[in-house]
């Protein structure tokens, strides 16, 4: 009798557990509110695409969207939060490379929202920060029958710089 009545207990034991797995699955089956979208607007696509063929041409890598704290580190010991805030949500639109993967410049791709007052600032932020590691940062206005001759104009001056400084 005895071990009639612990086979049923350790059966409803292993019922009850099996049903209270099944349960804890179904919540972790969680939904997470994001969806993907494009890494680059139309705008910036359809200037990657010109840029693209050009670099090629000169074995320039393209990495687009870089977050500047990717590539740059706060040196100042105090207020380190304070100068990586700065940092953290700011992106690049583009960073040049080497086949390295050495930083050779800059690239952002001006359209008009870069006209407002805060935008303004911000642009101010990113020029003195690539004074400040010495890697230039390049301006390009969203001009679309001028991209091909600014594109060309900056690879002469990176090329020559990359050349001067090997």
């Amino acid at each position: 009798m005895i071990t009639k009545d612990i086979f049923f207990i350790i059966l409803i034991l292993i019922v009850l557990a099996a049903a209270a797995k099944a349960l804890l699955s179904l919540f972790k089956k969680q939904k997470y509110p994001y969806a993907k979208k494009l890494l680059l607007t139309k705008t910036e696509y359809r200037f990657y695409k010109i840029l693209k063929v050009k670099c090629d041409q000169k074995g320039i890598l393209i990495c687009p969207k870089v977050r500047m704290e990717d590539f740059l580190y706060v040196t100042a010991r105090e207020n380190v939060g304070k100068y990586r805030g700065y940092i953290k949500s700011r992106h690049i639109d583009f960073i040049l490379c080497d086949e390295n993967l050495y930083m050779l410049a800059g690239l952002e791709l001006d359209d008009p929202s870069h006209h407002t007052v805060s935008a303004k600032a911000v642009d101010q932020f990113k020029n003195n920060v690539f004074k400040s590691i010495k890697v230039p940062l390049y301006r390009i206005a969203t001009e679309p029958e001028l991209y091909e001759k600014r594109i060309t104009e900056m690879l002469k001056e990176i090329c020559r710089v990359k050349i001067h400084n090997l």
